[in-house]
């Protein structure tokens, strides 16, 4: 084999520069590449020289930096150009090279010994099922085009959004500092408006992980003593918090038991060939989860896993019509009919506390359901419709059914922590239909549910430290101190006094109220979660509704359903999670998801309009 030493040139430009522009080595983090230059070697072959032979010890993987080589396997040959690999069979410890590598042309190639290829696979285990298919298809070694786009610093629009967004960040608080004084807010609930501030600048331009302002946001807030830290740190303290928290553990036993996988091959077995049914499979498992899960995130969290596992099973293409319409169904599932039933998530209960003695006697959990089952009803035909006619001309895929039921007889009969899920589950859900008899709120039986997990080991330290997700618990609380924060301040009471003028829509014309409660929300969302949007417009208005003689109920649950419309992701804490957990399998288009939610944002106004006339039956407008 010839061979000549490496080239003591600059150094940059001959080794680290081809090691970031490889589409595949191109990926891994630059800790681990830095750790591999010493160990990194150029060498040039003449043409026609030998660089490995079959056989031979898989002791070297090569980089081409020049010219190009010539890859025989089984008689398929290859040629490998610049910017490719070979030797990828030192990447993945085979013991040899499984054929013969020689230099078409003068050659100049990297060369990374085995020990230096495995550590870099170790700290970027991703790469393993590239080095395969690279060794597979060795054409498609250098077909990545832009596989480094990662690494390369945003240009553009892109560059311009974000220098936008740290633009905001520093002058809109500055402005809310010079400003709040003038207007004649006190000073904690200035210095509160000025965090609020950069914190919804740097969500809404996507400035980090979501979870990143709200911790500045807290700790701004408590190095400022702007409030006590009793209602800065509440969200840490909630009931949401430890739901959200034990729920995710619930979840993370039933996928890692194989329960989810198991329910999901059932489910394909039973119901009928065809995309459709699929995806009405989805869709009521979402819905019997929505009156038995009292968080959508929760629900999200159960369900997400099944989609991950359908479209696998299906094989569905990477943004294909399926994928993405699995995703949609999945989604609306876990969310559609959040409002619908008392139980589906903790900030029903609020609406219910705002009602009069009297009303909460009446609106109970079978009666609310039973009031809103024409919003309900509506907003299921819409899913319907919009999705038949956004989903036509879908991929076509037919389920071999013996292939499912092998599958179901490989896994077994349900195993222990399976069943321990079950339980689980089913305790959770017969505790959330009983509260009222027992009194026990739901948030203190998923605690003790995943207590029990724990201690019975069903769910180990290391499933417990790395498969709940943490960053977004902690969104969550930084989302609910921002809001005892809020009322701390008394900003709560100075926004009741500035919209109290807009009761007179409610009792003049509940009609023109709808759309005009609709862009106030709108307003508000933009900068406002969720959650904390319904309280504060459930606290000015359902009062106000009192008091002109309209049913409380009716506005509170007008602000539940147009509450739950939002237009941008980091609007929606229960779609950030779940595009985090489809991110796994990165297999929808979320283009193709969101336009499908703004539509879907219209039908929720247009289902108000429609539960008029069934309202007025009911004698509740």
């Amino acid at each position: 084999m010839s061979n000549i030493e490496p080239d003591t040139g600059n150094f940059e430009a001959s080794v680290v520069a081809p090691l970031l522009d490889n589409p595949v080595l191109g990926l891994c983090s630059y800790e681990s590449l830095a750790r591999i230059l010493p160990h990194t070697s150029e060498r040039q072959f003449a043409a026609g020289a030998s660089v490995f032979a079959a056989g031979e010890k898989a002791a070297w993987l090569y980089i081409v930096r020049a010219g190009a080589v010539k890859v025989e396997r089984d008689g398929s040959p290859a040629v490998i150009p610049a910017n490719g690999l070979c030797g990828e069979e030192s990447a993945i410890d085979l013991p040899e090279y499984l054929g013969h590598a020689t230099a078409s042309s003068d050659l100049s190639v990297l060369a990374i010994p085995q020990k230096a290829a495995l550590a870099l696979i170790k700290a970027n285990p991703s790469l393993r099922a590239l080095f395969y298919q690279t060794l597979a298809l060795p054409s498609a070694a250098v077909s990545g085009d832009g596989a480094n786009k990662r690494k390369t610093p945003a240009r553009g629009a892109a560059s311009l959004m974000r220098i936008a967004g740290w633009l905001s960040t520093i002058i809109l608080p500055a402005l809310v500092l010079w400003l709040g004084p003038q207007s004649g807010l006190q000073q904690n609930a200035t210095l509160f408006l000025a965090v609020f501030a950069a914190t919804v600048c740097m969500w809404v331009f996507s400035l980090a992980d979501e979870y990143v302002p709200g911790l500045f946001a807290i700790f701004a807030i408590l190095i400022l003593g702007i409030a006590p830290p009793s209602a800065v740190l509440s969200g840490f303290a909630s009931d949401g918090f430890f739901l959200a928290m034990s729920i995710l553990g619930l979840g993370t036993v039933i996928v890692t038991s194989g329960l989810s996988y198991r329910f999901l091959l059932w489910l394909l077995l039973k119901l009928p060939q065809g995309e459709r049914w699929q995806n009405l499979g989805l869709l009521l498992t979402g819905f019997l989860l929505t009156p038995m899960v009292p968080s959508i995130n929760g629900r999200v969290a159960l369900v997400a896993p099944l989609t991950i596992d359908m479209v696998e099973i299906l094989k569905g293409k990477p943004l294909g019509k399926l994928a993405t319409g699995l995703a949609i169904t999945t989604f609306t599932g876990a969310s559609l009919l959040s409002a619908i039933f008392l139980s589906s998530k903790s900030v029903n209960f609020v609406i219910y506390g705002l009602l009069p003695d009297q009303a909460q006697a009446q609106f109970q959990w079978l009666f609310w359901l039973y009031a809103s089952a024409a919003t309900g009803a509506t907003l299921t035909i819409a899913y319907f419709v919009l999705f038949s006619l956004m989903q036509r001309n879908g991929e076509i895929h037919l389920l071999n059914k013996e292939q499912i039921a092998a599958q179901l007889h490989l896994l077994g009969p349900i195993r222990n922590r399976e069943w321990s899920a079950v339980l689980g589950m089913g305790v959770f859900m017969l505790a959330v239909l009983t509260a009222a008899i027992h009194k026990i709120q739901p948030p203190w039986v998923a605690v003790a549910i995943l207590y029990a997990l724990l201690v019975y080991g069903f769910l180990d330290k290391k499933e417990f430290r790395e498969k709940i997700d943490w960053p977004f618990l902690v969104y969550l609380a930084g989302i609910v101190g921002l809001v005892g924060t809020f009322n701390s301040v008394g900003l709560n009471d100075l926004l009741a006094a500035n919209l109290v003028r807009l009761g007179s829509f409610m009792r003049t014309d509940f009609a023109l109220f709808v759309p005009v409660l609709a862009a106030v929300i709108f307003v508000i969302r933009l900068a406002v979660p969720i959650s904390t949007t319904i309280v504060v417009a459930a606290a000015v208005f359902m009062p106000l509704a009192v008091a002109s003689g309209i049913n409380a109920w009716v506005v509170g649950f007008t602000i539940l359903v147009l509450g739950e419309m939002w237009f941008f992701p980091y609007q929606c804490s229960y779609y950030l999670q779940f595009r985090e957990l489809m991110a796994k399998s990165g297999n929808y288009d979320e283009a193709a998801f969101l336009r499908f939610n703004v539509i879907m944002n219209f039908a929720k106004i247009g289902a108000i309009y429609a539960s008029f006339p069934y309202w007025k039956w009911l004698g509740l407008l």
